[in-house]
């Protein structure tokens, strides 16, 4: 809590002059101000190093030389020291401003122009306080900035462990994922779950914007998943095995939290008894690409985002796939940094990485894609891969 007076440290050697000063600024109308005295360069300088003053007034003289001014100065900084000369010193007037004096007056005129002195010494302690001001609200944000690090390390601890394994092979496939904060959390989410021995169910979403609000909204859609599961497997609902109901739960359930945020998302089934993949697409782009040996192509199918609309339309597809196949979901963050100038460009370049690759796994399609460390991203990239091998 910021103390109700400022502080003025008197350093002389003169003790006439200390108790002029002090009579001065006790008769004087200045803000509430405590006093305290050295009569040493060396003393002043250990009570700077241990106690933090508004003003500091220094009485120049035999025993206190402008080499001892600059340092005290220093020791002071940021926050205004005012030099009392002795008299016949004219000549050391600029050297004393020079060696970090806000202002100088001479002692006479400290007994005979009190007015000029009082004035000096106030807008001093007006400058003083809003250094401290200044310092106090720095500190305060330091340590406001401190607790936001803690919030967010913590947010990213829950957000990780939300994430399934980088490697996960349940119901004859493996899955595989990578994803890179454009910020300190994620928009970008990834999950795989286990339906039965059979079953797989797996998607890649982009929640709108960034950050802290967009990484609570992955909360939802990991909180939805496992209830589904949970509902399915006690025979409740069944919403889990049709990728369009299930898009449609988490549409209304993210109208429902009034946040104001949206979605782009890839919901894939894979039945590894039929080897048949249902999808549904939920506003996403680029549509994942599906790779059987040397071939590679996008798959179809439109749909609207999920958050938006109270009655959005989705579209079901279903295809049979080979004995061996990998498909690539991409984040649209990832062509935010590609350097083709077209989307046929673009996507021309995720299909020959993908087949360039040859299923080894999305962070080589990153480095293939985009070689090297990404420092700052315009936006979250995400990069999951779905093989059978």
């Amino acid at each position: 809590m910021k103390q109700a007076y400022q502080t003025i440290l008197l350093v002389d050697h003169v003790a006439e002059v200390v108790d002029c000063i002090i009579e001065t600024c006790n008769s004087a109308s200045l803000p509430p101000v405590k006093i305290s005295t050295a009569f040493s360069a060396h003393y002043a300088a250990e009570l700077l190093k241990e106690n933090d003053f508004s003003v500091l007034v220094v009485g120049l003289g035999e025993k206190l030389d402008l080499e001892q001014v600059s340092l005290l100065a220093e020791l002071h900084a940021p926050k205004p020291i005012i030099v009392i000369l002795p008299p016949s010193a004219e000549d050391q007037v600029i050297s004393t401003l020079r060696a970090g004096a806000s202002d100088v007056f001479f002692q006479e005129s400290v007994h005979q122009e009190q007015s000029d002195f009082v004035k000096s010494l106030d807008k001093s302690l007006a400058q003083a306080d809003l250094i401290e001001k200044n310092f106090h609200y720095r500190d305060e944000l330091e340590k406001s900035l401190d607790e936001l690090k803690a919030d967010q390390e913590a947010a990213l601890q829950i957000q990780q462990n939300m994430l399934p394994d980088k490697e996960v092979s349940c119901g004859g496939v493996t899955a595989r994922f990578l994803v890179i904060p454009s910020l300190y959390l994620s928009g970008d989410f990834v999950d795989v779950v286990s339906i039965d021995k059979n079953r797989t169910l797996f998607y890649l979403a982009d929640v709108s914007g960034h950050g802290a609000s967009s990484a609570l909204v992955t909360v939802l859609l990991k909180n939805m998943t496992n209830r589904l599961l949970r509902n399915f497997r006690r025979s409740s609902s069944f919403d889990i095995l049709n990728p369009v109901d299930t898009l449609h739960r988490i549409n209304s359930e993210l109208l429902d939290t009034g946040l104001g945020k949206h979605l782009s998302i890839f919901l894939g089934l894979f039945d590894a008894s039929e080897s048949k993949l249902t999808y549904a697409v939920g506003g996403h782009h680029p549509m994942p690409i599906l790779r059987c040996g040397n071939k590679a192509e996008f798959l179809n199918g439109r749909g609207m985002p999920v958050g938006l609309f109270p009655e959005p339309m989705f579209e079901q597809k279903e295809i049979t796939l080979e004995s061996e196949f990998e498909i690539a979901l991409f984040s649209d963050g990832v062509l935010e940094m590609l350097p083709q100038e077209t989307m046929n460009e673009m996507e021309q370049r995720l299909i020959e990485a993908v087949i360039e690759t040859k299923g080894a796994g999305p962070q080589v399609i990153k480095d293939s894609l985009l070689p090297g460390i990404i420092d700052e991203a315009p936006d979250d990239i995400a990069i999951m891969t779905i093989s059978r091998q």
